[in-house]
């Protein structure tokens, strides 16, 4: 079948799933931030899951467990702000994820978007952009956690990390922001199909 895509359209139906997989990757992972507990022991923190946590043992000494996970309920999560980042940039990664599967569609099938639906598709688009950058500067709210203290430093708190670092989740998660902005331009020069022309 032809596509209802132009060449623009195209570039746009790419961007899109590469922005869509990116963001979901850089939320899923739990590497946002990254500390040292007792001085030798890398761990890592996203608004859901952490990397290499402390823990009592039997005896009531600390050992590292040294694997990833995310908290065991949503209510575990150590801070109001960590969830609602973890809310607004999850709705964020599925709205664009659910255009990016749309535009990949029209890539192969007649008829699926027309330049009505295209623009209204980079309008979700700017919408999943604006859900992860507000979930994404609600996280460092929460860095006056016992948690991030433990591995930044008494002198973390909200919006200074201390003795931690940004990793490589943060930096790719700024990138599909970007990516996702491009796609909104984008979209408005995506669909060669007029609305009201298709015929049965």
């Amino acid at each position: 079948m032809s596509s209802s895509l132009t060449c623009v359209g195209v570039l746009w139906a790419c961007l899109s799933i590469i922005s869509a997989l990116a963001s979901s990757i850089a939320f899923y992972c739990p590497f946002w931030i990254q500390g040292r507990l007792l001085g030798e022991y890398d761990t890592y923190f996203g608004s859901f899951r952490r990397c290499n946590f402390p823990r009592l043992n039997a005896d009531s000494v600390v050992e590292i467990i040294q694997e990833c996970g995310r908290y065991s309920t949503f209510w575990t999560i150590p801070t109001p702000w960590w969830q609602l980042s973890t809310v607004l940039v999850g709705l964020g990664c599925g709205i664009s994820l659910l255009v990016a599967t749309t535009a990949v569609a029209a890539c192969c099938i007649s008829y699926v978007l027309n330049t009505g639906s295209a623009r209204l598709a980079g309008s979700l688009q700017l919408t999943a952009a604006m859900l992860i950058c507000v979930g994404v500067a609600a996280y460092p709210v929460g860095w006056y956690t016992p948690e991030i203290r433990d591995a930044c430093g008494d002198e973390a708190n909200i919006f200074n990390l201390g003795d931690c670092q940004l990793s490589w989740s943060c930096y790719l998660m700024s990138a599909s922001v970007g990516v996702l902005l491009l796609c909104v331009g984008l979209s408005v020069k995506a669909s060669k199909v007029k609305p009201g022309s298709i015929r049965l």
